[in-house]
């Protein structure tokens, strides 16, 4: 069922049924699952709130000039020496194509107004979809920093980087890695930090480390690693550690 929902909204069914250009049929599933499902009902009402909001900033009102344009026109065939029947004619064409330009300008505005809702309405649809994954891969890296067959690592810095710290999270059972870069002393531009896992005696690359705003980042698991190695590389990263250049490792 939460399959069900989650197509629901990933399609433009409400958006359809907002903007009235939805089918009877279509009107009445959404309706149902209006009713039944909460997270429906909260993404209606949030779009609702917009299309409110987006009316409100963009309200206008018929032109005033309109009326005395009309007047005057008709004020103007008065003089003209024509027949009274005539004149109502001429009076009647000039409402007539008076009010046919205001009404076409008319629905052109409205029709920009149409896009404009239904571009914000994709805007805001795009990001709740990622608040939602942002906020469901927070919940995952919870999830396996509270489970107890997590470990923890931290690799300090040696001599040659003093201030470097990383914490790794590594998780066997369930075959996840997460890292936490803290702190990495600077380079010269052309050089890099690059992480290795010694997998039964062969240094096998984890990838360029960078200060990621002291956010966890996903990393290579490694079966059967033996330790954790951090070595100063040229940039871009090499296929095999400088071991001279290491500048933290642990042991598990």
């Amino acid at each position: 069922m939460k399959e069900t929902i989650t197509t629901f909204l990933a399609g433009d069914a409400l958006e359809k049924y907002i903007l009235g250009t939805c089918t009877d049929a279509e009107a009445a599933q959404v309706e149902h699952y209006i009713d039944i499902y909460p997270e429906v009902k909260d993404q209606y009402d949030t779009l609702q709130d917009s299309i409110e909001n987006f009316a409100k900033m963009h309200a206008r009102k018929a032109p005033v000039e309109l009326r005395d344009k009309i007047m005057a026109d008709i004020n103007t065939t008065k003089h003209a020496p024509k027949t009274y029947w005539t004149q109502i004619a001429v009076a009647a064409s000039v409402i007539f194509a008076a009010l046919s330009v205001f009404l076409y300008t008319k629905q052109n505005s409205l029709l920009e107004e149409n896009n404009a809702i239904s571009q914000e309405m994709r805007d805001l649809k795009l990001s709740i979809e990622q608040s939602n994954t942002r906020i469901s891969s927070l919940q995952n890296e919870l999830n396996m920093l509270n489970n107890p067959d997590t470990k923890k690592y931290v690799l300090n810095g040696n001599e040659k980087a003093r201030k470097l710290q990383t914490v790794a999270y590594i998780n066997s059972k369930e075959r996840l890695s997460l890292i936490n870069v803290l702190d990495l002393p600077d380079l010269p531009e052309e050089k890099c930090y690059q992480m290795w896992a010694n997998v039964d005696g062969e240094m096998v690359s984890l990838g360029i480390l960078e200060i990621n705003d002291n956010k966890l980042q996903n990393m290579p698991y490694k079966e059967n690693a033996l330790s954790y190695n951090i070595t100063i590389e040229p940039k871009g990263g090499n296929k095999k550690p400088t071991e001279e250049n290491t500048v933290a490792n642990i042991a598990f």
